[in-house]
């Protein structure tokens, strides 16, 4: 399966209503990045701050939406506004993807906002029958993941390093959400098949490394996440 990664980054843009939109276009699994601003709105966006996409050294916990909305750069570059996770992509867009993998971005979250995450979660259940992936890279939230209605939800452990890897807490997930190049280091490529899980592999960027990664892992690959719309997932 090919997976939109962030809608297909690119340099003109990612994570926005737009990109999931023409992503559709290509393929019907999307994978992009949520956090809880200041009065608990869940946008979809991938930093902690606005350094990068609106030029301004604020991060997203310290401002309510509304602030976020009136960041000048946002206000001259209205496309360019982080959506919403429930207003814009569940009551939009849900409906018509096979899979959504929602990744949570690490936070320190509250007890409250792990609770608004599911009623989001929950909701975005009842819009779709794609299939729902959650994920993240915080420890704190994978344990949190980990209990999740496994009948509504599925559950994936992202990792960039395999001594990231808590060995217990893995059992309770479907699927391993490694790095590219963790995978392709020679030292890890035992390890990796001794887990035996399902893994949905970010970020693939070339064919090349569809090619390598089948060859050595072969039907272990679930989905090939992707900034680039043209990956040759059946080399």
């Amino acid at each position: 399966m090919l997976v939109a990664h962030r809608g297909f980054k690119k340099l003109t843009g990612e994570n926005r209503m737009i990109d999931f939109r023409n992503a559709l276009k290509v393929c019907k699994a999307v994978e992009f990045d949520i956090r809880m601003t200041k009065d608990n709105k869940i946008i979809i966006f991938h930093d902690h701050h606005f350094k990068r996409i609106g030029h301004t050294d604020q991060t997203v916990k310290n401002l309510t939406y509304n602030e976020i909305k009136n960041i000048d750069f946002f206000k001259k570059n209205t496309e360019y506004l982080p959506s919403l996770f429930i207003e814009d992509f569940i009551k939009e867009l849900a409906d018509q993807y096979e899979m959504i993998n929602v990744e949570i971005k690490p936070d320190w979250t509250t007890e409250t906002e792990f609770d608004l995450y599911l009623q989001a979660f929950n909701l975005l259940r009842s819009s779709t029958k794609a299939e729902i992936i959650i994920s993240s890279f915080s420890l704190r939230t994978l344990k949190y993941i980990a209990n999740l209605d496994k009948t509504k939800f599925k559950k994936g452990y992202l990792f960039e390093q395999i001594n990231e890897i808590d060995f217990e807490l893995i059992k309770k997930f479907d699927y391993l959400h490694p790095y590219v190049g963790v995978l392709k280091q020679v030292t890890n490529i035992e390890k990796i098949k001794k887990i035996n899980m399902l893994m949905n592999v970010w970020t693939f960027k070339n064919n090349r490394d569809v090619k390598i990664l089948k060859l050595i892992y072969g039907n272990l690959i679930n989905a090939y996440i992707s900034d680039i719309e043209d990956l040759n997932i059946n080399l």
